[in-house]
């Protein structure tokens, strides 16, 4: 989008095409006026979306000072670190300064461990403080997500005074929700949404608004915890606090937002066999060392399923039109797994599902699977016969069916409830291990089943 229509509104519209080539050969004043309408989440995408490092640089340092900071929390890890790592020391030091303590720590944590030492050491007393602080804390945790600014009153307050300590914070705690009530040891006794202290009557003590219910997190509680907390209580900040109750920080609801698309994208990456998430624009030999060992295991599983086809060689040659029938099984099996896996995981992430409910969950799929089987058994079997007009090859085939749905559904429904059990991640059990269970026994039910069919009525 062109400066002329600076006035417009920046969105998903915007002309990214149009900026790059601004980009890659503009003066930089034109760049600064062609970027300055841009909304920091367009700002960030279209850094995203450039290939050449040289270019995103130039990008970037076009953005206005107070913009710069609130794009580079939104671009891309892998491109925040090239980033990082093209900006001089004093300019990082002004950003860092302005980022909230939460951010600001993660991105000292991206850098190397010299540098990162010399910025803190640059940095301003207090503001040093609180990141060092954070950085003590593990990433997965309430501790590594919290931002240490909040607001709090001390008991026994007047809403007055407590509305005066919002205004006063308002330009350096970013998004107050709540007003956290604490004791002079600070432990959290209550917490004041913005709307309640706006319509107490005056005159009245925190004490008597407040909240004292508080649901709060300790600095060690899981990051799929927190996510959990926020889903239930439909929260828009959450208290953290020392193992002792005292009040240390907050999470508020953006930062929740990142960890269940964290979460996601981890589960949706083990389930696809990566392990984790992989960066787009990660180096090939990161994305070789990553997907190596699971393409290995998925040549063992595959070679497991071809050793049991060679046992089934001459009912293949005797009946040659088995071997595209046996494919059918296996996909079908397959498919089945992955979609009773995907429930699972899901059901356990979300906490939905424990070890008390194995017991229905596994009839139920079952269930489902012997429904299903017995659905697209009769259908293929039927579509089998009207093909090739051999009845015992149409018998084989929904049977096959039958009995390879119910493996997937058994296999799909304990290897997460087993990995669970045994404080393993749930979404490790990856399709891999699915398709691997549903080919070898897919491939073994049907040839097994014609093989025994050829001898009695062949």
């Amino acid at each position: 989008m062109s400066p002329e229509t600076a006035d417009t509104p920046i969105g998903w519209q915007t002309n990214f095409k149009q900026l790059i080539a601004v980009a890659e050969g503009a003066p930089d004043e034109a760049l600064k006026d062609a970027v300055a309408p841009l909304h920091p989440a367009d700002a960030a995408e279209l850094i995203n979306l450039v290939e050449h490092v040289e270019i995103r640089e130039r990008i970037f340092r076009a953005l206005a000072p107070d913009v710069a900071p609130r794009v580079l929390r939104l671009v891309s890890p892998l491109v925040r670190e090239q980033i990082v790592q093209g900006l001089p020391a004093d300019r990082l030091q002004r950003m860092l300064e302005h980022l909230d303590s939460d951010d600001a720590a993660d991105l000292i944590a991206s850098m190397p461990k010299e540098r990162a030492q010399s910025i803190l050491a640059a940095l301003p007393g207090p503001v040093a403080a609180r990141i060092q602080q954070l950085l003590r804390y593990p990433e997965d945790t309430a501790g590594g997500l919290m931002k240490s600014e909040y607001a709090a009153v001390l008991e026994g307050a007047t809403v007055e005074e407590a509305i005066e300590i919002v205004r006063i914070l308002a330009g350096t705690v970013p998004d107050i929700h709540n007003v956290f009530v604490v004791d002079r040891r600070f432990h959290l006794l209550g917490v004041l949404p913005l709307a309640g202290l706006i319509l107490a009557r005056e005159g009245q003590t925190v004490d008597a608004v407040m909240d004292r219910q508080v649901i709060s997190a300790t600095v060690e509680t899981d990051q799929e915890e927190v996510a959990r907390l926020f889903r239930k209580y439909d929260l828009l900040s959450l208290p953290v606090t020392d193992l002792r109750g005292a009040l240390l920080g907050r999470i508020t609801v953006d930062d929740v937002v990142d960890v269940l698309e964290e979460e996601a994208n981890e589960d949706f990456a083990k389930l696809s066999g990566l392990g984790r998430e992989e960066p787009v624009f990660d180096s090939p030999v990161r994305t070789i060392r990553r997907r190596l060992p699971w393409l290995g295991l998925n040549l063992v599983t595959t070679s497991l399923s071809a050793t049991v086809i060679g046992f089934f060689q001459g009912t293949i040659e005797s009946t040659a039109i088995a071997a595209a029938l046996m494919t059918i099984v296996a996909a079908q099996g397959g498919n089945a797994g992955v979609q009773t896996l995907t429930v699972m995981v899901r059901g356990l992430a979300l906490g939905q599902i424990s070890a008390s409910h194995a017991r229905p969950i596994l009839l139920k799929e079952l269930a489902v699977a012997g429904g299903n089987g017995v659905a697209l058994g009769l259908t293929a079997g039927t579509g089998a016969y009207l093909l090739h007009g051999q009845r015992l090859l149409a018998v084989v085939l929904g049977l096959a069916l039958l009995v390879n749905y119910l493996v997937a559904a058994l296999v799909a429904s304990v290897i997460p409830l087993t990995l669970r059990w045994l404080r393993a991640d749930p979404a490790v059990a990856s399709s891999v291990f699915v398709t691997a269970c549903t080919d070898i026994c897919g491939f073994f039910s049907f040839l097994g089943l014609l093989t025994i069919g050829l001898c009695l009525f062949g």
